[in-house]
């Protein structure tokens, strides 16, 4: 016998309740990281608009640290994305 022939309806129910949940959790982060990466997008847009006004300006001092800041804040990204890439499912009860 299979594992699933020997589950009991109750056992069932209950995994499909928490597949249910794990599914719903997984659309909600997923929706998360959408946002996030639609942030990240319009974040470096800015950026990049910034240091080519000030790359024609002749502001190089400017470029400069645009880039750095952009460069920090593409680490942070990274960071969160990191972080909520490895948000574990929860464990079924």
């Amino acid at each position: 016998m299979t594992e699933e022939q020997e589950r009991t309806p109750e056992e069932t129910r209950r995994l499909i309740t928490w597949l249910q949940e794990e599914l719903e959790r997984q659309r909600e982060l997923n929706g998360e990281m959408r946002r996030a990466v639609a942030d990240l997008a319009r974040a470096f847009q800015e950026s990049l608009a910034r240091a080519h006004d000030a790359a024609e300006s002749g502001d190089m001092d400017r470029v400069r640290r645009i880039t750095i800041e952009n460069r920090n804040a593409w680490q942070e990204y990274l960071q969160q994305i990191i972080a909520a890439a490895q948000t574990k499912p929860r464990s079924e009860t």
